[in-house]
């Protein structure tokens, strides 16, 4: 089987940047490849900018030879091309994208002006559909209708289907904005057309963001763009939409929150859109993880997600998978706080390997400044800096990972004995007792060699006990 994750718009690039650290943390059931696609028209968008910065990282050190049985690194990932996949093109206009001028002087015509301002179809839109979704569905409808396909994907899809395989497909995207509310219901239906032929073979599942967050415009004249105050509006349109079209998806999740989230700084959309990682994404993320886990055919499923108190969340709120995250986490943070910095050190010649036995057994001889390793070291600084987003989210109380781990940046512990209690439970596993596991002799097959050999070690000198 493999697993497509498709993101739709901004709102699903956050959900993407989530899924890749999941699926790097080994969270996705078996060791199933994931092919991921997006669909944006901001192709500059700040969101999606760090979102790819992670899956390139990954895409680089991804082949690193930890074996295969453990949970690190077990799902690999392929970018689908183009990334992401632009329907707008460059300086169009709605005007231009339906090519209004064919139609201009008819009936067709008329109504078109009768539904769409004029200001919604002369801006350009290379940075999105500015919360309209009307705009988006409309150049989505007819890219599609034309011929001009997801041809990249579906090909791709019919192949795999073709050599035997069965497939499960998963979009993300937000309801109440202009790209995720077009996107959704668009491509799902196109996927479910095209690939009709092969309905006994896949599975197709979405999540459904709800809204989250809100904004204050600023310096902005009178110009296009999304307003906190429709997301509600947009949220009951498109709800019963979805409850008039049964046959979208096998499994739907709903996810929001009832306490939205500013966000800091305002953009309309280009690369001055980044905003912070959000446990909403987070959490539908796991809703990708949980469509993936189930049988291709199950009985079609309807889910939404609650927790225990309003405006806390623990690792009580999660799933089981929890203890393989935090594994993970603990390992990351062992790397930027333990290893990283000797590794610098030894580089600069400000530190003798000889007083760090696990470089003379592990690393001897390892260019550890290889692009590949140099990557691995960015994508851990990355994912601390993605944690502590999420642990630190205004309005919020997050326990999840000791909010006392973020106080230093980039990533340095203040206080090497908050290690111990990485998730708020106390253990045994200090960094002097991962220092003297990594000294311990290791049993891998021959496969297991270099720097990905290391870091097996270093993951499982991570592991607590019991």
């Amino acid at each position: 089987m493999s697993f497509y994750f498709v993101s739709i718009g901004g709102t699903g690039a956050k959900v993407m940047e989530s899924l890749t650290h999941l699926c790097i943390a080994g969270l996705l059931p078996d060791n199933e490849r994931l092919f991921i696609a997006a669909i944006d028209p901001d192709v500059g968008n700040g969101n999606l900018e760090r979102t790819s910065t992670a899956l390139n990282n990954f895409d680089v050190f991804q082949n690193f030879s930890v074996g295969n049985d453990t949970t690190l690194f077990k799902n690999k990932i392929s970018i689908v091309r183009p990334f992401p996949f632009n329907p707008t093109g460059t300086d169009k206009t709605l005007d231009d994208l339906i090519e209004f001028y064919h139609h201009s002087k008819s009936p067709v015509g008329k109504l078109y002006e009768v539904l769409y301002t004029k200001k919604e179809r002369e801006t350009t839109l290379n940075e999105g559909f500015r919360g309209h979704p009307s705009i988006g569905a409309a150049v989505l409808a007819k890219k599609f209708d034309d011929g001009e396909k997801f041809t990249t994907l579906t090909a791709q899809i019919e192949k795999i289907i073709g050599e035997g395989e069965t497939v499960k497909i998963f979009l993300a995207g937000s309801v109440f904005g202009g790209t995720g509310a077009a996107g959704l219901p668009t491509l799902a239906r196109l996927l479910r057309n095209n690939l009709a032929d092969y309905a006994d073979r896949i599975s197709i599942g979405g999540v459904l963001i709800l809204p989250y967050f809100s904004f204050t415009p600023t310096n902005i004249k009178d110009e296009l763009f999304a307003r906190s105050e429709n997301f509600l509006p947009n949220t009951k349109a498109a709800l019963k939409y979805y409850s008039e079209k049964e046959n979208l998806f096998d499994a739907t999740y709903f996810i929001g929150d009832s306490v939205m989230t500013a966000v800091k700084e305002f953009s309309v959309g280009a690369a001055n859109q980044r905003n912070e990682a959000h446990i909403v994404e987070f959490y539908a993320a796991l809703a990708a993880a949980d469509f993936y886990s189930r049988p291709l055919k199950s009985k079609k499923i309807f889910k939404y997600i609650c927790h225990h108190e309003e405006r806390k969340f623990s690792w009580s709120d999660f799933p089981a998978q929890s203890e393989v995250f935090v594994q993970f986490a603990r390992f990351i943070f062992a790397y930027v706080h333990l290893i990283k910095p000797v590794l610098a050190n030894l580089v600069s010649g400000n530190a003798k390997a000889y007083k760090y036995p696990w470089f003379v057994d592990f690393l001897d001889g390892v260019d550890v400044t290889a692009p590949d390793i140099v990557n691995f070291n960015f994508y851990a600084e990355a994912f601390v800096a993605w944690l502590a987003q999420i642990e630190n989210l205004a309005g919020r109380e997050v326990f999840l990972i000791n909010s006392d781990m973020f106080e230093a940046k980039p990533a340095r512990l203040t206080d090497k004995n908050l290690f111990a209690a990485l998730d708020g439970n106390k253990t045994d596993l200090t960094l002097h007792e991962i220092f003297y596991r990594l000294t311990e002799p290791f049993n891998f097959d021959s496969t297991v060699k270099g720097f990905g050999k290391f870091l097996r070690c270093l993951y499982d000198s991570c592991e607590v006990k019991k």
